[in-house]
Order: structure tokens, then C-alpha cells, then sequence
């Protein structure tokens, strides 16, 4: 009987969210939208300031110019050339119920001027979350999995323009 209401709790570890998307690019051109070191980065060309951190030539951060009180931190753990690219991904001060994620993105052509991009999304939230508010942010990572990667499509395929215009009028 003690407990019988306490709220359920959400369970621990990362949640693992999976898309993908075909882009009417090359994967080389699509490739370095995503790569922070990358001068075409597709968050870079937008307007936003990404920075390499001083001796970490894996550490990124991003700072968007909407929301700037908040610093996000990448830490790259894969690059395989036009092949797989995957980071990490804190953001400073904690935001919401998000602790982090990591990302894999993988690319796959599909002829010379078409490719495949599967984007692997493993996010983890805070600890003690209870599962009516886990189920909410469940769904609102699987939207900006999605979210994501049409826009990197949308950039891919029609440029900048338009990708900074959809961000600056989206909130995922």
C-alpha cells in the first residue's frame, strides 16, 4: 500500500532514436554540413558561432544567436570521411530534461549525386524524471530527429537560405 501513488519513474540509460532521409547531393557535399571542423558546416552557415576549443581539435562549441545564454558542447568521437560521423552533445547551463546525446550520423551513396543519411540518436535525461514527463520528451527528441534531418536535406539540396530561414522559425 505505501508507494501506491508515487509517480512512476522514467527508466535510466539512453534512449535511442533512428532516422533516415535521401538527399539529392553527393555524400561529400552532404558530409561536410555536418562536420564541425568544416567550413560549409551547415549550423556554421546559418549564422551560427561555432568554435574549435583551444588545444581540442575534437571539441566543438556552438553558440546560437536566439539562444545565446546557452553554450552547446560537441565532442567528436567518430570521423570517417563521407562514411560515419558521430559526437557527443552537452548543453551549458542544463537545459530542461536533457543531460546529453550522442549523435551517429552515416552515409551511404546512392550514385554519384545521391546519398542516404542515417542519423542514430542516443539521448539520456536527467535522472528521476517521472514517465509521463519522459514519454513527452521521448516524442519531442523523435521530432527533432526528424526535424534535423530535413532540414540538413532542405540545406543539402537548396542551401543556406533556407535552412537558416526554417530554423529561425522552429523551435526543434
Amino acid at each position: 500500500m505505501f508507494g501506491l501513488f508515487k509517480p512512476k519513474l522514467a527508466p535510466e540509460g539512453p534512449v535511442e532514436i533512428g532516422a533516415d532521409v535521401e538527399i539529392d547531393k553527393p555524400v561529400s557535399e552532404v558530409y561536410a554540413l555536418i562536420d564541425w571542423a568544416d567550413e560549409r558546416n551547415a549550423k556554421r552557415v546559418t549564422g551560427n558561432q561555432v568554435t574549435q576549443v583551444e588545444g581540442k581539435p575534437d571539441r566543438f562549441d556552438m553558440i546560437m544567436p536566439f539562444i545565446d545564454e546557452l553554450t552547446f558542447e560537441f565532442l567528436v568521437t567518430e570521423a570517417i570521411p563521407h562514411s560515419k560521423y558521430a559526437y557527443g552533445c552537452v548543453i551549458q547551463p542544463e537545459c530542461g530534461n536533457l543531460a546529453h546525446t550522442h549523435e551517429s550520423f552515416t552515409f551511404e551513396p546512392l550514385g554519384e549525386d545521391r546519398c542516404k543519411v542515417t542519423l542514430l540518436c542516443a539521448t539520456t535525461f536527467v535522472e528521476g524524471l517521472r514517465m509521463k514527463d519522459f514519454t513527452c520528451e521521448v516524442a519531442a527528441m523523435a521530432a527533432s530527429v526528424q526535424s534535423s534531418l530535413q532540414k540538413l536535406k532542405l540545406q543539402a539540396e537548396l542551401g543556406p537560405e533556407v535552412a537558416k530561414a526554417l530554423e529561425e522559425n522552429t523551435v526543434l
